[in-house]
């Protein structure tokens, strides 16, 4: 069994076929397969389920994916352990945020990371927050900006960078405009403005519908604050989103909900064992907190 081979069959896993696969390692399609091929002769099982448009891993190829991936990790530890010693911070870096986020501090540290450590590969990915803490549990993910409700991430380090009360914003005309708190039943059957899955908005909505035993699902979905800001405005709907997003919007009225424990959390959490990379993105983020992050 070869290291490299390890390293072809994660990627196929990652990527999802072959083809793309490669161009992640940088080799042929047919060098990703036939090392595969070899690695499933020698282990005496099939790994990969293959298919035109897709590849799947096995039963057993899903099994021993966290093994793999243990095994890398462990040579780069090694690696890792001698650039330490020659004080190189190299290797690769992937940090990750809920789709649509934006955080001034998280961009100037991504900024000093490539101008004082050019030998680390730096990706930045976006998606869901049960996505991105699924990746930094498994390892593929080092940092992530997500959103949770209740308790902190189960499997990661993490630490809380906004905790704000959930809203309602309405323009002046509007019924609510002059209640002193939204019910939870309320919002059910409003045409609810909100924010995406993965956002700490989201993540406190329906975790505040959940407890009120109620049901329900926005009119509108949109992708960032400013849109749920205009269409709040023209009487589309009713916004809900964190009280520090909601802030420097004097055209509308903004109301509390009537739950104390709707709260919008956003945070960073990482892998318990942080690579130097990691370590040095991570001092940067959390040598400026207490902070507030932007599009909460």
């Amino acid at each position: 069994m070869e290291l490299h081979q390890l390293r072809y069959f994660l990627a196929v896993v990652d990527e999802g076929t072959f083809s793309a696969a490669a161009q992640a390692v940088r080799i042929s399609q047919s060098g990703v397969s036939t090392q595969i091929q070899k690695l499933e002769r020698e282990l005496g099982v099939s790994l990969i389920d293959r298919t035109p448009r897709r590849v799947t891993p096995t039963a057993a190829g899903a099994h021993l994916v966290p093994y793999a991936r243990a095994a890398v990790a462990a040579i780069a530890d090694v690696a890792t352990a001698a650039q330490e010693i020659r004080g190189l911070i190299v290797g690769s870096l992937r940090v990750a945020v809920v789709t649509g986020l934006t955080w001034p501090p998280l961009f100037d540290a991504l900024a000093a990371i490539r101008r004082e450590h050019p030998g680390v590969d730096l990706r930045l990915d976006e998606g869901t927050s049960v996505d991105l803490v699924a990746g930094v549990r498994d390892g593929s993910t080092d940092v992530a900006v997500v959103a949770w409700s209740g308790d902190p991430p189960d499997g990661v380090t993490s630490t809380v960078v906004v905790d704000d009360a959930l809203v309602v914003v309405v323009p002046p005309g509007h019924p609510w405009a002059t209640r002193d708190a939204i019910r939870p039943a309320d919002l059910a059957g409003a045409e609810v403005i909100a924010l995406p899955l993965g956002s700490g908005a989201r993540a406190a909505l329906d975790a505040t519908l959940a407890r009120a035993g109620v049901t329900g699902e926005p009119r509108w979905e949109v992708s960032s604050p400013a849109h749920v800001r205009m269409l709040a405005q023209r009487d589309l709907g009713v916004g809900v989103v964190s009280s520090s997003t909601a802030a420097d919007w004097p055209e509308l009225v903004v109301v509390p909900v009537d739950d104390e424990r709707a709260r919008s959390r956003l945070g960073i959490a990482w892998q318990r064992r942080p690579s130097p990379a990691a370590r040095a993105l991570l001092d940067r983020l959390l040598d400026g907190l207490p902070g507030s992050l932007a599009r909460a």
